[in-house]
């Protein structure tokens, strides 16, 4: 059974988080179907009683004294001494490849998680990933770093390997693959909970933003508030006749929505379809116009016309002079 451990709640000390918003995380992590949840000794501190449902690890410190903690499943340290025990996961940072044979030294431990490894694709990965196992006898978590925008396919190629455990971060926080990256990655490639509800993720991004004042990207895969957004003719009207043609997964997946936005790229279906949408008729005479004002326009103002601008773009050159209403002779 594939596992995944999101740790964004231990990557957030850093932060000044209220309790709430650690609280709000971490059931909207549960909400969108995370198997374990990581939390640093902080988080857990802060949030108090755990929300009902989840399965956490908590990260230590150091492992000189080992709590026992009911509703905790796991703990995970860095190597540095300590008990082993098989609730222990031991996180070993392994920078290159040419590194992973010093994990033989590991072999003892029930549970490791291996860390690091950005530029594995860089490499043969399946190789890579067969050292790996060959080299330690317990169970295996990957949790590969980012340093080279990879890290959500060296998390995928682990699972298709045939491993099944490994570890992310929302928006890819702290440096490792984004969780929600490798959600949808896994229910495409290996159907990892194929009826699973993914549209609290634009509450969580949010969420994430807030306590971090980072914003997420326009067009970062999965969460990026634009990523459905379509500008260009033919991208438009290949949408318009069929979205598997762009679209991997249905925008509502995610809690998205698709929207037909006018620029530099569009051509006339695409402002035919922008006309109809908002319920303006379409006259076939003054599309190729139309086309040409929304270019110079976009261009000027470098990017996107809003619904407002277009409309007003309209009112002001065609004929129609923005009266809504059933479509005449539509442009074909």
């Amino acid at each position: 059974m594939i596992r995944v451990t999101d740790k964004t709640l231990s990557c957030l000390d850093c932060y000044q988080a209220s309790p709430g918003q650690l609280g709000e995380l971490c059931e909207l992590l549960l909400e969108l179907g995370t198997d374990y949840i990581e939390l640093s000794e902080n988080a857990y501190r802060k949030i108090g009683a755990l929300p009902r449902g989840g399965k956490y690890i908590l990260k230590l410190d150091d492992l000189s004294e080992v709590p026992r903690i009911p509703e905790i499943g796991f703990y995970v340290c860095r190597i540095n001494g300590g008990a082993v025990r098989p609730d222990v996961i031991r996180e070993v940072h392994i920078n290159g490849i040419s590194e992973i044979p010093f994990l033989r030294q590991c072999r003892v431990l029930p549970y490791v998680r291996v860390t690091g490894l950005d530029d594995l694709m860089c490499h043969n990965a399946d190789m890579a990933y067969r050292q790996i196992v060959k080299n330690l006898s317990g169970k295996i978590e990957f949790c590969p770093e980012n340093g080279y925008a990879c890290a959500t396919a060296a998390a995928v190629e682990w699972i298709l390997f045939g491993e099944r455990n490994v570890v992310t971060g929302f928006n890819g926080i702290g440096g490792f693959a984004p969780t929600e990256e490798v959600f949808l990655a896994l229910r495409l490639l290996a159907r990892y909970k194929p009826t699973q509800d993914y549209s609290a993720m634009p509450r969580a991004s949010r969420l994430l933003e807030e306590i971090t004042g980072i914003p997420v990207p326009r067009h970062k895969p999965v969460i990026g508030e634009e990523i459905f957004y379509v500008e260009a003719g033919i991208h438009a009207d290949g949408v318009a006749k069929n979205p598997r043609i762009y679209e991997p997964y249905k925008p509502e997946l995610v809690g998205a929505q698709r929207r037909l936005v006018i620029g530099k790229h569009s051509g006339k279906a695409s402002v035919a379809l922008k006309m109809r949408e908002m319920g303006l008729a379409a006259y076939s005479d003054e599309i190729s116009q139309i086309v040409q004002l929304v270019r110079r326009v976009s261009v000027a103002k470098r990017r996107s016309l809003t619904d407002g601008e277009f409309l007003e773009l309209i009112k002001t050159n065609t004929r129609e002079g923005g009266e809504c209403g059933e479509t005449k002779k539509e442009a074909g």
